[in-house]
């Protein structure tokens, strides 16, 4: 009878511990699809800056500046460094925008498009200042919906100045009007959401990279 009950005994530990190692194997893989679920979704989050979704519309403010990330797509790969000064309608309510200042290429060549409204003499051009920098006297490039436009080239002294002043000035030409209508803007946290922009938009080139990579 001992005889007998030996192997069972023996029988069902071999069992017991085949079952515990199985246990032990399924409960180490679940943990390790738990850690690369997490990793991949850390990934994600670095990739798209803080976790928000790339089909998502962001606007971050910076003082009076702020950068526009539309959904990441290779239409749409760049975000947007933007101001706007809009006419006063009395009593504190906004009417009309009278200058819009936007950029997103930030090389060497890149350039910042200003944004007036219709209307305006497009023979003499307008006039950007900044500071004490000499006016500079840019032409209209085309009329859209939007007003009409003109591209000012960023190169490293401008950019300078740019982040380093307060203020600067659009000068244009209207009709009717003895003398150039001068519209200032300002520079309150253009240097804060040039960084920003610098930093998502390099973010928004590794994403689609990633996803595009064969």
């Amino acid at each position: 009878m001992n005889e007998a009950i030996s192997p069972a005994i023996h029988s069902t530990a071999v069992s017991s511990r085949w079952n515990l190692r199985r246990i032990t194997l399924i409960s180490g893989l679940a943990v390790l699809l738990l850690v690369a679920g997490g990793i991949i979704t850390l990934v994600g989050q670095r990739l798209l800056g803080g976790g928000i979704s790339a089909n998502e519309v962001r606007i971050t403010t910076y003082q009076d500046w702020r950068v526009l990330c539309p959904a990441v797509t290779p239409q749409t790969p760049a975000c947007t460094l933007s101001t706007e000064v809009t006419r006063d309608a009395g009593n504190g309510t906004p009417g009309g925008t009278l200058l819009t200042l936007q950029m997103s290429n930030l090389a060497a060549d890149g350039s910042m498009t200003v944004i007036v409204p219709h209307g305006v003499l497009l023979e003499p051009g307008l006039a950007f200042e900044i500071g004490t920098d000499p006016m500079r006297v840019r032409p209209y490039e085309t009329c859209s919906n939007a007003g009409c436009i003109a591209l000012v080239t960023v190169d490293a002294d401008t950019l300078k100045s740019l982040r380093t002043n307060t203020t600067g000035n659009i000068t244009v030409a209207a009709p009717n009007a003895q003398q150039p209508v001068k519209i200032p803007f300002s520079l309150k946290g253009f240097a804060d959401g040039y960084a920003a922009l610098a930093r998502e938009n390099g973010r928004r080139t590794g994403f689609l990279s990633f996803l595009t990579r064969s």
